[in-house]
C-alpha cells in the first residue's frame, strides 16, 4: 500500500485529490496545511474511508517537521498543492 503526503491538502484542489485518492485507490493519505487563508478543516470533512487519512497542522518549510513525518510515514508519493495565491511581495 502506498502512502501519500499532500501538502495543502485542506485547500480547494488539494481536498478534492484528497477525496479522489481515499475513493479510488487503497492508499494512505497525510494531509499537511497550514491552515491559513486558503485552507479549512471542513474541506477534510465526510472523506470516505477515514481510517486512512491523517492531518497534521504545520508548515512545509519546517524541516524538522517534514523530517519526522518522513520517518513515521515512509511516504513513498508527494503531491505538492501548497500554495498562497495573494503574494503582495511576488
Amino acid at each position: 500500500m502506498s502512502s501519500l503526503l499532500v501538502t495543502g491538502g485542506a485547500g480547494f484542489i488539494g481536498c478534492n485529490f484528497v477525496r479522489h485518492a481515499l475513493d479510488h485507490t487503497d492508499h494512505t493519505v497525510t494531509v499537511l496545511d497550514a491552515l491559513t487563508y486558503a485552507g479549512s478543516l471542513e474541506n477534510l470533512q465526510n472523506l470516505p474511508d477515514p481510517a486512512r487519512h491523517n492531518f497534521v497542522q504545520g508548515d512545509i518549510a519546517d524541516r524538522a517537521l517534514l523530517d519526522q513525518l518522513f520517518a513515521q510515514h515512509a511516504f513513498d508519493t508527494v503531491v505538492h498543492f501548497a500554495a498562497e495565491t495573494h503574494v503582495d511581495r511576488s
